[in-house]
């Protein structure tokens, strides 16, 4: 009983230090446009230390998942595919940099791999605990990598 104690201590313990931003899957909703993003925070210590694997939903088609993302907390991307799996590439790679703080977004792309270019600055976004969901309609928006 007293080894049970001690480990449920312990686990506790650990929990109350790990930040909830650090933890699990979110779901990125974009306010202004149609598409989302979806992103597991993973630990891997070592140099590598806390990195990001998601699927980013960019031509909101209503089909998931998406293409894949990966990176930091708060700023991953990748190189947008059509369709998602082995598609042809979007001919340009994008960077999403997430203020949590603000709910705001900045959508940065490079075409050449030297030079990034603005596509969305000071976006709102919200986010969800857990997986997006499939089939979301547009509502009319247009996705995030295209500008007014």
């Amino acid at each position: 009983m007293r080894k049970l104690a001690v480990c449920c201590l312990a686990i506790a313990v650990v929990v109350m230090f790990v930040p909830a931003a650090q933890a699990g899957t979110k779901c990125y909703h974009l306010t202004n446009f149609c598409d989302g993003l979806e992103a597991t925070n993973s630990s891997l210590g070592g140099n590598a230390g806390t990195l990001v694997a998601g699927l980013w939903a960019w031509q909101c088609s209503n089909t998931c998942p998406g293409s894949l993302v990966v990176g930091v907390p708060n700023k991953f991307g990748g190189q947008p595919l059509y369709p998602y799996s082995g598609g042809t590439g979007a001919g340009f790679a994008a960077m999403f940099a997430f203020k949590p703080s603000s709910h705001m977004f900045d959508l940065n792309v490079t075409m050449d791999g030297f030079t990034f270019q603005a596509f969305q600055i000071n976006q709102p976004y919200t986010t969800t605990n857990g997986v997006c969901s499939c089939g979301k309609a547009n509502d009319g928006k247009m996705p995030a990598t295209l500008r007014k």
